[in-house]
């Protein structure tokens, strides 16, 4: 026998027994578990090389290891086994206990050090440390072939750290460790959010419960900012009205997912309300608006605390919107504080196949272009040494000598596993295999008999229930209630559960769950984790609890969801919606109309949020509560789940599925064509956003039309007459109509349901007819929406029907007044739709389209950026990104801003584009950047005139879209106009209105007409040709028209255009004055470029028509100045080479 004593024995503080149980009891229980563990191990021990670590769950049986008292069967005691407080005092000591609590991290030096050297990257760019172990990899899991540059260098660099291993090895507790970096700082925060295997169903499970956290954090910080009560309020409204702001209409579904949020919001909980059948069937902006709504929500949260350690558990099991969502998250170039993301995950569960494995890979190709560093970190076993150090510190030891023998015997029976481990040392301490005497202060056991009396601890779980069937049956019982949970819990929602269940299962006075709950805590099955919040130690935990007895049954599961759905109140029942309805849907057999509609409720709102897998299994669930003659029974709830059904199911790209679904309804003879729209407007949209079949779309969309009674085409023959009449009618109609400041008093929000069906399909039809190019169809889909809205009410679609007919005024019709018109009307009807899904584009239709051609430029910049962030609030990324472009592109260089900092927005800009997946965005803004580029670079060829170089190439390009065939003629033109004027004219000659029959209506013809006719005044002057001279007059008159109109942005056109025409007549003295005042027009607007450009011209004026060559030297050089500050370096070594 093997004797050792503890000289360094420590008390553990976490060890304090609140109750200890029945002497008598636990005596007999001990001498039982002995005598039949020790048997019962001995019969099944097997050999180490048996064990294969992490397997448990799928390779090893669960009766591998069998560990059962002789009552094998779960009992409930009574009273007489109720907590005893006699030997209280016994009870107290924590010197005869193993000091696991507070023994730390053993063994995993090399692991924390790899850690915290993230970490301090993170926070101040420092290096990884030298003293790193370069056997635990950093890199990524797969090499990333992106060589772009970090697009914004921040002090702060995003960290994503993945740290695998099999379960028990550890990983939750290495990131635990980054804890004590932020310690008790209050502008920093650590959280953690755990995905469970039995609540796959819940979206953002994770994701939400880590977010809650930080918002309690910030909620307790503002609070205790001041102790005005007045000041505190004012604090938190003043964030809230910030965050709200902030969110916009996806503050209503982050509220939802995270109660706490609406705390932050200062708004109360209350069930989310509806949302508009566009915003419903329209899944790719649901998805996307979701994320985005995240990433927002992160922004503001890390601004009030940073650093923020984000730790998300079980990744393995996490919904693949939730890993969206931390990609969404980690890439965010908006976000300047530190964040760092860890992902724990069990390398045994996820294969080449996994949502998991393909997500990681994804982020590797992304880490460097969007600012942000990937470290993988293996945890493994511990070698037999760690496995003794971890024995050391458990009994107090210092001697490794006098623990080696039981290292060795434990290592072969764990393998090495740490957490295996202390739950077998716990077992050898129960069952008195090692123990500590009192009088002799030392600890004893028999190694030999150890090695006899067990088998190895593959299977955790059973050495768990062994421990747990030692604890009073009413505790078994709580642990069994706790554990249907999930992974954590509220001591509110177990206690209601306790009070009515609990009572039935036990003929003795309900214990209250606070008692309970310090046993459970206090033999270290479940940890706090917020005040009267709990969760397991261990998911093996919780995985012990569910089997410990065989009455957690589907149907015990069933009556604990339905005894919180009778409990919870509305505003609780909304917030544990999740948990109740997977409880609920454990039953397989129940008809119950009522958990059917409850099933309808979570289908709902997880498709508010873009979860349209978990969408779909409620909806199927639902379906499986209804009774046989459920059409008959129970209508409008059966249509309502087959319709959802359907849509969850399009929207997952399970058309099959989808169809069954839909012919369910369809089929039905009793089926209206209300009833069947939603369905078929769904499939429609699918057909259009994901499928790309326009034509299909058109067809569909116009038969729908005729089924609500609206015949758009009466044929295809006749669309362009019909579209002209109707163009002309309706911009008659709206002009008689009440300005724009009156209309909202005029016009109510439409009624019917079935027209405001028809205007939405009148809205996707001519998206559909636009990217088809038909235009006359998309003419008529225009004016039907504005005369329906005048005739009906105004709804979502009716802002863009009104700022689309504007830009059609403008462009056919050069109506500029009714274009200004119609945008007014468009935004004041915006301001009254409190859902903003279309509010993005009617301000880029507005302001792209409309307002320029008689408002100045400048006062687009602004609307712009509000498109933008109403764009990704609301899902709306096409016009998200297009206001983008906008802003920082479109208008800049259109204003004659500085080249430089136009150049540095591409990258940051193109990034984005890519990740929404927004394609002719990239492109036109490639065919930009590749233009500036050749403007700003020194020339190191001829070939600068030519839009051809690193970024994007114009004969490579094959696409045939009319946005981006008609930026490549700008931008080519463009640059021909600075470099080769000849060229420009020519092509001028050639392509005339290619650009205005491409792009109608853009304020971009208004630069690009002014170029072409620069270009054929040059020629015209240089050759005396007349076709040039014609040409050129024809487009001063364009450019003259634009001033008369009131067009506020092209006076220096107009001065330009009379100058060169006073030069060409030879009416000197005349273009003299004006090339003067041209220049001075485009410099006190700040059109650098033109500036420039005239003085360019007047130079060449001077030279050739006045012989004034020192002047012209001067106009030259001012030219130069003008290039030089508007940062065209390549025009000005061009011009350099002419002094």
């Amino acid at each position: 026998m093997v004797v050792s004593t503890s000289k360094g024995v420590t008390a553990d503080k976490d060890a304090t027994s609140v109750a200890s149980f029945n002497s008598s009891d636990s005596l007999k229980d001990d001498d039982e578990m002995s005598s039949e563990f020790s048997s019962e191990m001995l019969k099944s021990s097997r050999s180490l090389n048996s064990v294969r670590l992490g397997e448990t769950s799928s390779s090893t049986p669960r009766n591998s290891l069998r560990v059962n008292l002789k009552s094998s069967e779960l009992k409930l005691v009574s009273s007489s086994a109720s907590f005893s407080t006699n030997d209280s005092m016994l009870s107290d000591l924590t010197i005869n206990k193993l000091n696991i609590e507070s023994m730390g991290l053993i063994g995993r030096e090399r692991e924390i050090e790899v850690l915290k050297s993230c970490y301090h990257r993170m926070m101040e760019g420092e290096p990884e440390s030298a003293s790193a172990d370069k056997s635990i990899s950093t890199q990524p899991l797969i090499q990333s072939s992106m060589s772009t540059q970090p697009l914004i260098q921040s002090h702060f660099v995003k960290e994503l750290v993945f740290i695998r291993g099999y379960s028990g090895v550890g990983k939750t507790s290495l990131a635990k460790t980054l804890a004590k970096q932020i310690g008790d700082r209050n502008d920093g925060i650590y959280v953690e959010g755990k995905f469970d295997f039995n609540a796959s169903n819940e979206p953002y499970s994770g994701i939400t419960s880590a977010f809650g956290q930080i918002c309690k954090k910030i909620l307790n910080n503002k609070q205790d900012q001041t102790s005005n009560d007045v000041t505190k309020g004012d604090r938190l409204m003043s964030f809230g009205s910030r965050l709200s702001a902030a969110l916009g209409p996806a503050a209503k579904v982050l509220s939802n997912l995270i109660p706490e949020v609406q705390d932050l919001l200062q708004v109360e909980r209350r069930r989310s309300s509806g949302i508009s059948q566009d915003e419903q069937s329209d899944f790719d902006a649901v998805q996307k608006r979701t994320k985005y709504a995240f990433r927002v929500l992160m922004r503001a949260l890390n601004a009030e605390l940073s650093p923020i350690v984000f730790v998300l558990d079980d990744l393995q099991w996490a919904d693949v919107s939730s890993l969206e969502v931390m990609d969404f998250l980690i890439s965010d170039l908006q976000n300047p504080n530190a964040l760092m993301i860890v992902g724990c995950y069990r390398s045994n569960e996820v294969d080449d196949h996994s949502l998991l494995l393909k997500e990681i890979q994804t982020l590797q190709t992304k880490q460097e272009k969007f600012n942000f560093r990937i470290s993988d970190i293996a945890v493994g076993s511990c070698d037999i040494d760690g496995v003794n150090k971890m024995i050391m510190a458990m009994m107090s030891i210092d001697d490794e000598g006098r623990t080696r023998g039981l290292a060795e015997v434990c290592f072969k029976r764990t393998a090495g596993n740490p957490f295996f481990l202390i739950q077998f040392m716990r077992m050898l301490h129960d069952v008195s295999l090692i123990s500590f005497n009192l009088g002799l202060l030392k600890w004893f056991w028999d190694e030999e008999r150890i090695s006899e009396a067990t088998m190895s601890a593959d299977n955790v779980v059973d050495l768990l229930r062994v421990r747990m069937r030692k604890m009073p049956a009413r505790v078994q019982l709580l642990l069994q209630y706790a554990a249907c949970l999930g992974s954590s819990f509220s001591a509110s929602t177990l206690d209601q559960i306790w009070r009515e269940q609990a009572v039935m299962r036990t003929d003795c006075a309900v214990d209250t769950i606070t008692s309970l709950l310090a046993v459970v805590v206090s033999s270290n099955l479940v940890e706090t984790c917020g005040e009267n919040e709990y969760r397991w130690v261990h998911d093996k935990v919780q995985e012990a609890a569910l089997s410990l007895s065989d009455i957690v049954t589907p149907e015990f599961q069933f009556e604990i969801g339905a005894a919180l759905y009778r409990s919870l109140d509305e505003n609780d029942l909304e917030e544990k919606l999740f948990d109740v309805v997977d409880l609920i849907n454990k039953e397989r057999t129940s008809t119950r109309h009522e958990f059917a509609k409850l099933n309808l409720r979570a289908a709902e709102k997880a498709k508010r949020v873009s979860a349209f897998q978990s969408a779909a299994k409620y909806a199927a669930k639902g379906i499986d509560f209804l009774p046989s003659d459920k059409w008959t029974t129970h209508r409008s709830l059966t249509l309502a789940l087959y319709t959802i059904g359907s849509e969850a199911e399009l929207a997952l790209g399970h058309g099959d599925s989808a169809e069954i679904y839909s012919n369910e309804v369809l089929n039905r003879k009793e089926c209206t064509t209300m009833e069947a729209l939603p369905l078929k407007m769904a499939k429609g949209l699918k057909m259009c956003t994901i499928d790309l079949k326009f034509k299909e779309t058109i067809e569909m969309n116009l038969d729908l039309l005729k089924e609500l009674g609206v015949k758009l085409l009466r044929s295809r023959a006749t669309a362009p007459l019909q579209a002209v009449v109707a163009l002309i009618r309706t911009i008659k109609m709206a002009k008689k109509a009440p300005a724009p400041k009156d209309i909202l008093e005029k016009l109510g929000h439409v009624k019917e349901p079935r027209i405001q069906a028809a205007m939405l399909l009148l809205s996707r039809l001519g998206y559909a007819c636009y990217r088809t190019k038909d235009l006359f169809l998309n003419i008529l889909c225009i004016c039907k929406n504005v005369e329906m809205t005048l005739k009906y009410g105004f709804c979502d679609v009716s802002p863009p029907g009104f700022s689309h007919l504007g830009a059609v005024a403008a462009a056919v019709q050069k109506d500029y007044k009714t274009a200004a018109y119609c945008a007014e009307v468009a935004l004041a009807l915006q301001q009254a739709c409190w859902r903003a899904s279309r509010e993005a584009e009617s301000l880029y239709i507005a302001h792209v389209f409309c307002f320029p051609w008689s408002r100045p430029l400048q006062q687009s910049l602004a609307p712009a950026e509000d498109g933008y962030a109403s764009g990704m609030r609301s899902g709306n990324t096409v016009f998200a990104m297009w206001n983008l472009f906008q802003h920082h592109i479109f208008l800049p260089y259109a204003m004659g801003k500085r080249l430089g900092p136009i150049l540095e927005q591409f990258p940051k800009l193109l990034s984005q584009m890519e990740e929404l997946s927004q394609p002719e965005q990239a492109n036109n803004l490639k065919m930009y950047w590749q233009m500036i580029l050749n403007l700003t670079t020194t020339p190191t060829s001829e070939d600068s005139h030519i839009l051809e170089g690193r970024v994007f190439s114009a004969e490579a390009f094959n696409g045939d879209g009319a946005v981006d065939l008609g930026t490549i003629h700008l931008c080519q033109g463009e640059l021909l106009v600075f470099y080769d004027m000849e060229a420009a004219a020519e092509r001028a000659m050639k392509g005339g209105e290619k650009y205005a029959k491409l792009c109608p209506g853009m304020f971009h013809n208004m630069f690009e007409t002014f170029h072409r006719a620069i270009a054929l005044f040059a020629m015209a002057r240089r050759t005396k040709q007349r076709r040039y001279k014609k040409h050129a007059n024809k487009l001063a008159k364009q450019i003259e028209d634009w001033v008369r109109s009131g067009n506020p942005n092209v006076s220096h056109y107009h001065m330009a255009m009379m100058a060169e025409q006073a030069a060409l007549n030879n009416k000197h003295f005349v273009a003299e004055e004006n090339y003067k005042n041209a220049i001075v027009l485009a410099a006190r607007s700040g059109h650098m470029h033109h500036a420039a450009l005239i003085n360019e011209r007047y130079a060449e004026f001077l030279l050739v028509e006045r012989l004034d060559e020192q002047e012209s030297k001067y106009r030259l050089g001012e030219a130069i100045r003008f290039y030089q500050e508007w940062g065209a370096l390549g025009k000005v070594e061009e011009l350099k080479k002419l002094l």
